[in-house]
């Protein structure tokens, strides 16, 4: 039997149970995969909680298992699969198309699987993947970062924005990160951050205007919400970008367009749901962040672990802001 945590009841963390739980044979067109490293997002706590966008929401059986990127062995191939054969390493990483990581032992959708190259470690892999493919889709997509551009970037010693950051520089862009507290700031000058300002003590639009001379910036890479997003504005430049992925402070209200015209401003939201969903595009994404990976782009090695049975504390470190980084659990 397969270790497996379920969610009968959304609520918080404590609404996660370890259970014994029989995948069983994979269907036509599925592998069977036991996992090795898995990772954790904020969007795991969102599904957990039901703070997750509507039409997310709606589409999420309970009960459920969380998570939406891992790392394994294939132990089995299904009816069609020709491009997996058991002991090849395989990993996933995109939004509800996958939920269900948190397993020792899953089904899966062979098309929505990868090859894990040598030279890239299990915990590294399902570390940067989610985050990463996630990055590629705002930084190749959303907005196409780009030698000499400026960028704000919210909760910048996250998953997403140590990511971010370390990809934008290597691209030639330079970073100005926002941090909740002192604690994190060489963190993100490590990661690739030029400037950084903690929230706390500065008015970070004020303060980008001042480091920009007031130009303001390209782009602004928001994943915190309703807590800055409105005040993110005034540090835009005319015809800036502003690029909303995430909410973990809360769901922003919805923005007149009018809001936008005074300075030619641009507004997307990302949603990897979306971006991800045809899979030529998703296995572009995942081909070019592994040797993003390979190249040296990112930090590897230095990930914080926790054991399947404390996806609890996994999630109350993260909801808490106790973490720098990237989470994984180790089955």
């Amino acid at each position: 039997m397969s270790k497996t945590i379920v969610v009968d009841e959304l609520g918080g963390p404590e609404v996660m149970k370890l259970v014994d739980k029989d995948p069983g044979k994979p269907g036509p067109a599925e592998i069977r995969i036991r996992q090795t490293a898995i990772g954790v997002n904020f969007a795991d706590i969102h599904y957990r909680r039901g703070t997750a966008p509507a039409h997310s929401m709606a589409k999420l059986p309970i009960p459920f298992t969380p998570g939406l990127e891992a790392v394994g062995v294939v132990e089995d191939v299904g009816l069609g699969v020709s491009q997996f054969k058991p002991g090849d390493r395989v990993g996933y990483a995109t939004a509800s198309l996958t939920i269900g990581a948190y397993a020792e032992v899953r089904l899966f959708p062979a098309d929505r699987a990868f090859p894990i190259p040598k030279g890239v470690a299990d915990i590294d892999a399902a570390a940067l993947m989610y985050r990463a493919i996630t990055v590629h889709g705002m930084i190749r997509q959303c907005y196409r970062v780009k030698e000499g551009d400026i960028i704000l970037l919210h909760a910048a010693a996250g998953g997403v924005g140590s990511i971010l950051s370390r990809w934008a520089k290597a691209l030639g862009a330079t970073v100005i990160g926002t941090v909740s507290a002192e604690s994190k700031v060489e963190r993100c000058k490590a990661n690739g951050c030029a400037h950084v300002i903690v929230n706390a003590k500065e008015d970070f639009a004020e303060r980008t205007l001042e480091i920009t001379g007031g130009r303001g910036v390209d782009v602004v890479f928001d994943g915190v919400g309703v807590d800055v997003f409105l005040r993110s504005f005034p540090a835009i430049k005319k015809y800036g970008t502003m690029v909303s992925f995430g909410q973990a402070s809360g769901l922003v209200k919805p923005l007149d367009p009018i809001e936008l015209q005074h300075r030619g401003l641009y507004l997307t939201k990302f949603s990897g749901g979306t971006y991800n969903e045809d899979v030529g595009e998703y296995q572009l994404r995942a081909r070019e962040v592994l040797a993003a990976i390979l190249q040296g782009v990112f930090e590897t090695g230095k990930h914080m672990t926790y054991g399947l049975k404390d996806a609890i504390k996994a999630h109350e470190d993260m909801e808490n802001r106790r973490t720098v980084g990237s989470l994984v659990l180790i089955p």
